[in-house]
């Protein structure tokens, strides 16, 4: 991963880490985001934010919409297709958003994997493969960070 600054900038020679750059896919505009997605980001970054949400592999390629096989394939510096790197993209945006309620990586995986009441007491990562389900585990961490608990 190397040094990242500007979501202009960004080649498929080098792809920002979803990881530890927040601003990459946290504070993007959408429009930023709508670019980065069609550059594509790396299978590489894409790992390093599997492994901060301690996912599986079968995990990540549910999310994705892919076989492990296919995602197993893919070289480390591989640029993923827009679609991939669409998902990779609001997966680091729920990442960086749940680290910031909960106060650590290791609390905010905890609670994705926690079945809940909001969610009809399903775990909270096995509704991450619709868009819907991004939307809704945003908006309750939303809710959680201005203490509004249902």
């Amino acid at each position: 991963m190397g040094n990242y600054s500007s979501p202009r900038k960004h080649s498929r020679s080098s792809s920002p880490s979803l990881v530890e750059e927040p601003a990459v896919a946290y504070a993007l505009s959408s429009y930023e985001s709508i670019q980065l997605s069609r550059k594509g980001i790396l299978k590489e970054a894409l790992l390093q934010l599997a492994a901060q949400l301690s996912m599986t592999l079968q995990e990540l390629a549910g999310i994705l919409h892919v076989s492990e096989k296919t995602l197993h394939r893919y070289q480390n510096d591989k640029v993923l297709a827009p679609d991939l790197s669409e998902r990779a993209l609001l997966l680091s945006q729920l990442y960086h958003k749940g680290k910031a309620v909960f106060g650590d990586a290791a609390n905010f995986n905890d609670w994705l994997r926690t079945p809940l009441p909001a969610f009809r007491q399903q775990a909270p990562i096995t509704l991450l493969d619709t868009s819907f389900g991004f939307q809704l585990i945003m908006e309750e961490l939303g809710r959680i960070e201005y203490g509004i608990f249902a």
